[in-house]
């Protein structure tokens, strides 16, 4: 099997509006990537088209060699999604326990029943992002073990990659932290390679991801002290603002 990650020249627009524009890079596992950008940059297109849930205009994306458009099946054998919200209907009680299954019981065909080998590799999930109690209801959560426990839905699939969209939001900055121990604690011990795009790279900076600087085209790669380069921001956020301090990039990110 190919070991990495690899996007060649891809371009997707909706209508007249550039999404994404010859967006080139490669990823050798193990590699954990935070992608970050303005909003409006094409991070959330980034993750569909990987997924497979958008076509490319031009360019490819091959998942440790397979297409996702071409190869639907295999593609999502190795992927987990932790996407920015989920539709979980907070009037039923659902508890943490169901929604992890959720990550494995939708790749089953109907009926989808929890089968004891099912709800051993649930448990092993939700230790695994240290959340005791699966019959918690998932509505009763805080906003940080939400976010653990749709990392476990997305371990429960025994995945190789983990695609996470904007995992830091709604989060104070010690939960933001937390979140990003564990998916490193994640990456380095069980080898899971972590894709994910946020607004801010403070929580992860300790831990020397591979940074992608993104506004519709890449304007940077590698790590962090050779992309948060003045020169570099300043190409990729319009709105960045120098003062004597630093520098303001607008919107939410500083």
């Amino acid at each position: 099997m190919v070991d990495e990650v690899e996007v060649e020249d891809l371009s997707f627009s909706f209508g007249e509006r550039i999404a994404l524009e010859d967006v080139s890079f490669r990823l050798e596992s193990p590699f954990f990537c935070v992608v970050m950008g303005p909003n409006g940059a094409g991070k959330t297109t980034l993750l569909k088209l990987m997924l497979g849930l958008l076509k490319p205009m031009k360019g490819y994306i091959k998942i440790y060699g397979h297409d996702p458009i071409k190869e639907p099946r295999a593609v999502k054998e190795m992927l987990g999604y932790v996407p920015q919200i989920i539709n979980v209907d907070f009037h039923v009680p659902v508890t943490v326990e169901e929604v992890v299954a959720m990550g494995a019981l939708s790749k089953l065909p109907p009926p989808r029943i929890m089968s004891v080998n099912l709800r051993a590799r649930v448990d092993r999930a939700l230790r695994l992002v240290g959340i005791e109690d699966p019959t918690t209801l998932f509505m009763e959560l805080s906003g940080g073990q939400r976010q653990r426990a749709l990392i476990a839905r997305a371990l429960v699939r025994d995945s190789k990659l983990l695609l996470l969209d904007e995992p830091f939001s709604m989060l104070d900055f010690d939960m933001r932290c937390e979140i990003a121990k564990l998916l490193h604690d994640l990456h380095k011990n069980l080898g899971i390679d972590v894709f994910l795009v946020a607004h801010e790279l403070s929580p992860c900076i300790e831990f020397e991801p591979t940074v992608i600087l993104l506004n519709k085209r890449i304007y940077a790669i590698g790590r962090a002290e050779e992309v948060l380069r003045i020169e570099n921001l300043r190409r990729a956020y319009p709105g960045l603002t120098e003062v004597p301090a630093g520098f303001i990039l607008g919107e939410d990110h500083g």
